[in-house]
């Protein structure tokens, strides 16, 4: 059996993805006149990062930015200088994280872990501290999107009702927006991961099916067709992501919020929201009306 078919259902989805910042405490500013709800801030135990996070139900966003400079930052602040500020990585869901281990080995993925990472969060009623399990690709299997597989082994620290009521509606991630000189050649070699059915050309590029979500990868000179919004300014001059797409279950009710809190926001043809990369710290985030 080919390592194709071996592993093309392991990745279940975007478990998360990573918003990296210079400046954590304006970027939690910014989200939070955005209208999200964020978590106690949090740290990365031995390491100088700190993060918020935006949960959903099923998945989340993470704000990320250098709190103690002193210690190691995986790369962050190297990436950061190259690329600037905005989505820096993407995380992946799995069923069971030992077993997509030992499924993408097998195939011949160059893979490390499971990881054990543990993020002390400052609670009012003192320090908890959830319980992950990572995955790392060493092969350069997830180009574009830096990716890597995170497994809660706590989801019940992180998920708490009161987090889970964003103010703007946002209920979900529906996926996010990439740019590459060459989408099908990122197509083919990520056709090895999840399966050639899951890619698909477009006029502007491709698109990549991960579960429930969707990446959509766009030329650059084809970009601001899929994002009008977008300004010549603000499309990448390197290979990199750009936008999340996110689901709201009142798009009137999201740019009342927007609106209440000075946010710039432009309406599109297709009926979503679009907040450009100044309001957020570095990445466009479109607002689509669930079921639209």
């Amino acid at each position: 059996m080919s390592a194709q078919k071996n592993v093309s259902g392991v990745l279940r989805g975007i478990d998360h993805l990573v918003h990296a910042v210079d400046d954590l405490e304006g970027c939690a500013d910014a989200f939070r006149r955005l209208g999200f709800t964020l978590t106690p801030r949090g740290r990365h135990r031995d390491m100088a990062t700190g993060n918020y996070c935006i949960m959903f139900a099923d998945d989340y966003i993470e704000l990320m930015g250098i709190i103690d400079p002193d210690l190691p930052d995986r790369g962050l602040r190297d990436r950061m200088a190259a690329q600037g500020e905005g989505l820096d990585r993407c995380a992946f869901a799995v069923e069971d994280v030992d077993v997509a281990f030992t499924t993408l080995s097998a195939a011949g993925f160059n893979v490390n872990g499971p990881i054990d990472l543990r993020r002390p969060l400052e609670l009012p009623e003192g320090e908890v501290e959830p319980r992950f399990r990572l995955i790392r690709f060493d092969g350069g299997e997830t180009r574009l999107l830096n990716g890597f597989i995170c497994y809660h082994d706590t989801p019940e620290i992180t998920r708490r009702p009161e987090w889970l009521i964003h103010a703007n509606g946002v209920t979900r991630i529906l996926g996010l927006v990439a740019v590459a000189a060459d989408p099908a050649a990122l197509g083919a070699a990520w056709a090895r991961l999840l399966g050639a059915d899951a890619i698909h050309e477009t006029a502007t590029g491709i698109t990549m099916q991960v579960g429930p979500h969707c990446v959509e990868i766009a030329r650059h000179d084809a970009v601001q067709a899929m994002l009008p919004g977008l300004s010549a300014n603000d499309v990448p001059a390197i290979d990199r992501m750009l936008a999340m797409r996110l689901a709201v279950s009142d798009s009137a009710a999201t740019r009342d919020v927007l609106t209440a809190n000075g946010v710039a926001f432009s309406d599109q043809a297709d009926g979503s929201v679009f907040v450009p990369p100044a309001a957020t710290g570095g990445t466009v985030i479109i607002l689509v009306q669930e079921g639209y």
